[in-house]
């Protein structure tokens, strides 16, 4: 391992195309600045090794593990190109619902290709308990004669209340950005038993925008999943 001594501003050259910058020191923690090309991902080591350990399980399955299971899908979900793109759309939702003084989770349902309603967590803004991320973009796209072809993108695994929702419009297709910091309490398994394609992106930028609200205000955060 090779060790260095950087103060704060001073940087770190990882070949020719990573930059790190010392941003902040405080205690124990030190806050980094990573600039690297967009085809490099950048996780936290944690959410890294998360990554790999499910990566690691998904390939050690064996296809007589899986003959005649009793799966609603005929293969493993799968994400789409325009998954980035919309779930990008949801984290900008998110963002605004931060800057609200609310909690950063945003959502986005989908037709055609076309963003048909948007949302983020208003609990706060608003006082109202039930206006999660999903909930309020389901309210914003109004009166729907029918949800069989729309996705729904949430920055976060979505809770049972919002899974409810899902299921009970018949939404078939659900696209989250991370489970990372909330894995829904066993949503994910009730969605997937009710026949929905459920998505996890491990989006680093939901991961790391969650990951610093539930750490500055973990009142609120305990608040919304109900501890």
């Amino acid at each position: 391992m090779l060790v260095l001594s950087r103060q704060i501003g001073q940087k770190v050259m990882i070949g020719k195309e990573i930059e790190l910058t010392i941003v902040d020191v405080r205690g124990e923690k030190v806050r980094l600045g990573i600039q690297a090309p967009s085809e490099v991902p950048v996780h936290r080591k944690e959410v890294f090794d998360a990554i790999c350990a499910e990566n690691q399980s998904a390939a050690s399955i064996q296809p007589a593990d899986v003959v005649g299971a009793m799966s609603p899908f005929p293969r493993p979900a799968e994400s789409s190109p325009q998954d980035a793109l919309f779930m990008q759309a949801a984290i900008e939702q998110a963002r605004l619902g931060l800057s609200e003084g609310g909690l950063p989770i945003g959502s986005v349902l989908v037709r055609d290709g076309q963003i048909i309603g948007a949302g983020h967590n208003r609990r706060v803004q608003h006082e109202d308990p039930m206006a999660h991320a999903e909930i309020d973009c389901l309210s914003n796209a109004g009166r729907q004669s029918t949800y069989r072809d729309t996705v729904l993108y949430s920055t976060l695994m979505p809770c049972y209340l919002c899974s409810g929702a899902i299921v009970q419009f018949g939404i078939p297709r659900v696209v989250a950005g991370e489970s990372t910091n909330f894995n829904g309490h066993g949503s994910a398994d009730f969605l997937r038993s009710k026949s929905v394609e459920l998505i996890n992106l491990h989006d680093s930028q939901c991961i790391e925008m969650m990951r610093q609200f539930i750490e500055q205000h973990p009142d609120l955060w305990n608040e919304d999943i109900g501890k």
